[in-house]
């Protein structure tokens, strides 16, 4: 399969990319469905709002906070809460080599997006679900742009970096969303990891993943 070499693709595809370098981040829900993702930069608080449909704008929540702490492991995550509907709601900060850190808000029902990664000495193979199906060819922003998925593959302790993280490249996964990289030498490293921002499936904004593992 040909592979493309990924270094500045948008933060977010569903999961809303809501800021980079974001401190002290908090998130609150009300009744109506719109989220206020709140957190510190420069100095200053700075609030933001997500509704149900449409993109977000800087404000401040009309209405009280309706969505509850849940105990739901969810990688990459800074806090899950939970509405009374049942929609799970997350902000995750998710980190790859070479690029800013980013704030991202998930909003979903169900499991969670599913990735999967394999090291078999010479190849790293995976793959993208949510809900049982595919993550892969294109998902759609809030703001309607319509943006290629992609997995970004990273190696730590790869020649040259010995101590850090390595972005490999960025591989679009195949319609069913599998992926399989061949290892170069310059990719030898000590640990992998794999990160897939979550897709739009139907006005559910699916949460990033991640999975790590040593090599082998």
């Amino acid at each position: 399969m040909s592979l493309f070499l990924v270094l500045g693709a948008p933060a977010a595809l569903a999961s809303y990319g809501v800021a980079t370098g974001a401190g002290a981040p908090e998130l609150h829900v009300n009744a109506s469905g719109v989220a206020e993702v709140s957190w510190t930069a420069g100095g200053a608080r700075k609030s933001f709002l997500v509704p149900r449909s449409g993109a977000g704008h800087y404000g401040s929540l009309a209405g009280k906070d309706v969505s509850k702490p849940t105990s739901l492991a969810l990688p990459l995550a800074v806090t899950v809460r939970e509405t009374p509907d049942h929609t799970l709601w997350a902000l995750q900060r998710v980190a790859i080599a070479g690029r800013p850190t980013s704030l991202d808000l998930a909003r979903w029902q169900g499991p969670a997006t599913k990735l999967t990664l394999v090291d078999d000495g010479t190849h790293l193979t995976g793959g993208a679900t949510f809900h049982g199906r595919p993550v892969a060819g294109y998902s759609s922003t809030l703001t309607g742009k319509r943006a290629r998925i992609y997995v970004y593959l990273e190696c730590f302790g790869c020649p040259g970096a010995r101590n850090a993280w390595t972005l490999m490249l960025g591989v679009p996964p195949k319609a069913d969303g599998s992926f399989a990289v061949a290892l170069r030498p310059s990719w030898r490293g000590k640990r992998y990891r794999a990160t897939v921002f979550g897709p739009n499936v139907g006005g559910e904004l699916a949460p990033d993943a991640r999975v790590t593992l040593d090599a082998a």
